[in-house]
C-alpha cells in the first residue's frame, strides 16, 4: 500500500495529465496502482476539493483550475 501523500499526488498527476479524459474509478485504481476502496476515497477528497468532479456514476474528469472553487481548511 502506497502512503497517503504518494496516492493522493500519483492521483492528482493522473488527472492533469489526463485532463478532460473521462475515467473510472477502476480505471484510476489501475494506473496509480492502489486497490479499488482506497482509490474511492482519495477521489472524494479531491471532488470535495474541487480538483475534479463526477459526472456520472463511477466516472470522474479533472476541473480546469480556473473552475475550481476554493477550499479553506480550518483546525
Amino acid at each position: 500500500m502506497l502512503p497517503l501523500a504518494e496516492a493522493l499526488a500519483r492521483l492528482k498527476t493522473v488527472f492533469r495529465e489526463t485532463a478532460g479524459a473521462e475515467l473510472t474509478d477502476t480505471d484510476v485504481a489501475e494506473l496509480v496502482g492502489i486497490d479499488d476502496d482506497e482509490c474511492r476515497v482519495l477521489l472524494r477528497m479531491l471532488e470535495q476539493t474541487g480538483v475534479i468532479e463526477q459526472p456520472r456514476n463511477r466516472v470522474f474528469v479533472s476541473v480546469p483550475s480556473s473552475q475550481r472553487k476554493s477550499v479553506t481548511v480550518s483546525s
